[in-house]
């Protein structure tokens, strides 16, 4: 029941994340004020530029490389306030954990295939193919450099929430992997978030 448990409490964590950070406001736009000539003056055609742009953060954010990693679980096309319905599906999918070697060291979470408002995408959740006997539909995450969002340690709910408010949603965003690493009984021990985006 543990691993279910934490399962539960990680989809939860997700559904507050994803919800926080669809709230997020859209980037600012620059305002074009144009200056009226005066009676004596030739007609100029002026345009003061103002920009109202946020101030870009000096990201020090690290880089990861990630090797190809196959993960089997379950996969939906879906809004991102329902991953919860995955995490459940793979806690009850009998199928899948009886074809466990051993307690799984982490669950992956895969998500992919954003909408244009990134409220809806293609999510994986489940194991890695080394954690079972056979894996017959796994999903494949290639190799790639992905930047780190949260680093290997315990967080709490709220600071889980803010690193999904770090991400960069005005860039082509690829893919989103939070990767939950469990002890032996189950119970997460650490969690990492990465993020990938497309090269321009």
């Amino acid at each position: 029941m543990k691993l279910a448990g934490s399962i539960l409490l990680s989809s939860a964590i997700v559904f507050t994340v994803w919800g926080v950070a669809l709230l997020q406001p859209t980037p600012a736009r620059a305002i074009s004020v144009t200056t009226p000539a005066k009676a004596s003056e030739q007609p100029k055609s002026t345009t003061d530029k103002v920009r109202a742009e946020p101030q870009s953060k000096t990201n020090q954010n690290d880089t990861k490389q990630l090797e190809t990693l196959m993960i089997e679980g379950n996969t939906a096309t879906l809004a991102t306030a329902q991953v919860e319905q995955l995490w459940r599906e793979l806690s009850n999918n009998k199928r899948l954990n009886q074809k466990l070697l051993r307690n799984p060291s982490a669950i992956y979470v895969y998500y992919r295939d954003f909408s244009a408002n990134y409220d809806s995408a293609t999510v994986t959740v489940g194991y890695s193919s080394t954690d079972l006997s056979q894996a017959k539909t796994a999903t494949t995450i290639a190799s790639a450099t992905y930047d780190s969002l949260l680093e290997k340690k315990k967080y709490t709910p709220s600071q889980l929430s803010s690193a999904w408010q770090e991400i960069d949603y005005r860039r082509n965003l690829e893919r989103v992997i939070e990767i939950h690493y469990l002890s032996e009984n189950s119970e997460v021990l650490a969690t990492e978030v990465l993020v990938k985006y497309k090269e321009l």
